[in-house]
């Protein structure tokens, strides 16, 4: 027989006990369980008379105290039936048959009988018929085993295509290379997001020994480094740590190679987006990831306290597995997914990622929603003048724009990125209707003014498609809407609206297929500001910085002590003395001072 083979192996073990994939372990007990065992091999050998001698269950149902059984009417099998109060739902429940009080029986694998209780409180469970010492004439029995290798292939202890599983056990005498399992791809196993995989290994095996009999078991994994050996959790295991199940024909149910998953906390606070985005459908907040395929995501619900803004999902994953992730929510009006990203405020466009420790639960702290505050978004609708200069453009393409039968729209984060046209599909209408760029005379720049609603980033990314032929179809009444071919996908212009108090705010002029990106100041770029201060003239002092709204100078005339001076007037929202730039607007203050001045600037 094998046991867990290392001290730090059993800990492990210990500490799955919290988690079983597979079962409830909820500790609302109570089931009814039949206990019934064949004593005609005693009776045959004498040790054992009817009438004469009593014949027990003795085990963790009831405090490993005595349940007497009786006969079935004249035959050499007798049963009884408990109403456990002691065992969890979903949980082991142990046991023994024992003669007289004092004569225990010895199963096979040396080791207390092993069953799982139904999940469902109240439920009830028959025992299969076994033999006291399972001392029966032995019996053939079809067992199927079935293992899912998912979360080992995520930690790298499965190479599909290399590897192979098998069953080992009491069975087989412990034997290798005797009992392969083979993958089945038509079994899917389906988590609860929706997500199959086909990484479910099966084999039918023949195993002989006495009806009933207590057997056990481990899956072995072969792998290009050796064996790999299953450690079942302990509401799998019996004592020797091994899996467990009787002899009859059957078909075990479907578990995770050393039942090894985790419970996984995710929470994201839409504090700022409450605040900020009126169209924010707080219905439609969920997580998505490698764990689900990307696919329809896992609702996030609002916990209720203390914060109704922190929105929580809770995922199964295997330990040491990589995770990647993202948050969305949708638009109340039109139903647009708007997504988050990994420092989002600062023009990220990478999903999350978490590394799952070896540990059965796990509650990730909160994280902002683009990792943005409220100062982060735009708290009122803002005219943005935008222009491109169209000279000399060509697509990704290859196509050279033509002014005179072309047209250049935007699109960007401000639209949550409405559908790009394709070149093939037309309509019958006009699908972007209010972001086609304007044609300033008979030069190359083209312009708009778009209205940027409240709950979009202060910097946020944008684009621009040329529609070939556009005013050649709109003749014809079709439209075939403007291609994403300015630059390859994902390579977008980064700017920020650095004042809301200078309506429309100018961006710079773009240039058609050079994507830029501007320096943006807040906690994880604070380089982004560059501020710089001169020196002082007839007693001012030169000052400038990469303005935004949420973010201010202070001045104090010590470096090492004293208050910082808040200089709330300068913040985005407010100020509008300085310049243009190609980082867009840039703020500027002669402020008044005698002798020393130091400044920063600040995004509280």
């Amino acid at each position: 027989m094998k046991t867990n083979r290392t001290i730090a192996g059993w800990l492990l073990l210990l500490a799955l006990a919290t988690l079983n994939p597979q079962r409830s372990t909820a500790f609302a007990q109570s089931a009814f369980v039949t206990f019934s065992v064949d004593m005609a091999t005693n009776i045959a050998d004498g040790s054992f008379i009817p009438g004469s001698d009593s014949i027990e269950a003795h085990g963790t149902f009831n405090g490993w105290g005595a349940l007497t059984l009786v006969q079935k009417g004249s035959s050499t099998v007798f049963t009884n039936t408990a109403h456990d109060t002691a065992d969890a739902n979903g949980g082991q429940l142990q046991y023994k048959f024992v003669i007289d009080g004092s004569n225990w029986e010895n199963p096979a694998t040396g080791q207390n009988r092993c069953a799982l209780l139904p999940a469902t409180n109240g439920a009830s469970l028959v025992l299969p018929t076994t033999f006291f010492n399972d001392a029966g004439a032995p019996v053939t029995s079809s067992v199927t085993f079935q293992v899912d290798v998912t979360e080992q292939i995520a930690l790298g202890n499965f190479i599909p295509g290399t590897s192979y599983v098998e069953a080992r056990g009491w069975f087989n005498n412990w034997a290798g290379g005797v009992n392969e399992l083979t993958n089945t791809p038509n079994v899917l196993r389906t988590n609860q997001y929706g997500y199959a995989s086909t990484n479910v290994w099966v084999g039918t095996f023949s195993v002989a020994g006495s009806p009933g009999g207590a057997d056990d078991f481990k899956y072995v994994i072969q792998n290009q480094n050796g064996e790999v050996w299953d450690s079942p959790s302990p509401v799998n295991q019996d004592g020797n740590g091994n899996r467990f199940f009787a002899n009859v024909s059957q078909t075990l149910p479907i578990v995770y190679f050393s039942d090894q998953s985790a419970q996984i906390s995710f929470n994201v606070d839409m504090s700022a987006v409450v605040k900020t985005y009126t169209n924010f459908n707080p219905a439609s907040v969920t997580l998505n990831g490698d764990f689900n395929g990307w696919g329809g995501g896992v609702p996030m619900t609002n916990n209720p306290a203390p914060n109704t803004n922190i929105y929580t999902a809770v995922i199964i994953s295997g330990m040491g597995s990589s995770i990647n992730y993202q948050f969305r929510y949708n638009e109340l009006d039109t139903g647009n997914i708007v997504y988050d990203r990994f420092y989002g405020v600062n023009g990220g466009d990478q999903n999350r990622s978490f590394l799952a420790p070896n540990v059965t639960s796990t509650n990730l702290p909160a994280v902002l929603f683009n990792d943005a505050t409220v100062s982060d978004y735009l708290m009122k609708p803002v005219p943005v003048f935008f222009s491109v200069d169209m000279n000399g453009a060509v697509g990704t393409d290859g196509w050279a724009f033509d002014p005179g039968t072309d047209e250049v729209y935007i699109n960007g984060q401000f639209v949550t990125w409405y559908p790009w046209g394709n070149g093939n599909d037309y309509y019958f209408y006009d699908p972007v209707a209010g972001y086609q760029m304007i044609q300033q005379g008979a030069s190359t720049i083209y312009t708009n003014t778009i209205i940027v609603p409240a709950g979009t980033l202060v910097a946020f990314e944008y684009k621009y498609g040329m529609a070939p032929y556009a005013q050649y179809y709109a003749q014809s009444g079709y439209y075939f809407g403007p291609l994403d071919d300015e630059a390859p996908l994902g390579q977008n212009h980064y700017r920020v609206v650095r004042s809301t108090a200078i309506r429309p705010y100018p961006m710079p002029v773009d240039k058609f297929g050079y994507q830029y990106a501007e320096p943006f100041f807040n906690t994880h770029s604070t380089g982004g500001g560059h501020l710089n201060v001169g020196k002082p003239v007839s007693g001012r002092v030169p000052v400038t910085w990469l303005g935004r709204p949420g973010a201010h100078l202070q001045v104090r005339t010590n470096l090492a002590s004293g208050t910082w001076q808040e200089l709330v007037a300068t913040d985005g929202t407010n100020w509008t003395s300085g310049y243009s730039s190609t980082n867009g607007f840039v703020s500027q203050t002669n402020w008044p001072a005698v002798g020393t001045a130091f400044f920063r600037l600040v995004k509280p």
